[in-house]
């Protein structure tokens, strides 16, 4: 059985938009609102709240800045966005589970 370039960019499309959408299914807008309103006052709940939405996106940003249909420099911008939110959420400082000297 041979499996031709355009059923192979189907399969692999089919599987991106699954891969999205369960991704951004995630996202609860009425529970987010609603969990703990007085720690989404603080600028660290808001972070926490920005890379929740962003980990949820991530996919249809990634998917996005690919696409040869947009410029080049929008596309390298879009990357440099990902790239920066990627470096926040990796951040040590936001991870609560961090303890400094705890492997020690």
């Amino acid at each position: 059985m041979s499996t031709t370039k355009e059923q192979f960019d189907q399969f692999t499309a089919a599987k991106t938009f699954a891969a999205i959408n369960r991704s951004i299914r995630t996202l609860d807008g009425t529970g987010m609102e609603m969990e703990n309103a007085a720690i989404w006052d603080t600028p660290g709940g808001r972070i926490q709240k920005l890379l929740k939405v962003y980990a949820a996106i991530k996919p249809l940003l990634t998917v996005i800045s690919s696409l040869p249909l947009i410029p080049q420099a929008w596309r390298a911008a879009l990357s440099l966005f990902i790239a920066a939110l990627d470096a926040v959420s990796s951040s040590p400082e936001l991870n609560p589970d961090f303890k400094a000297g705890k492997d020690l």
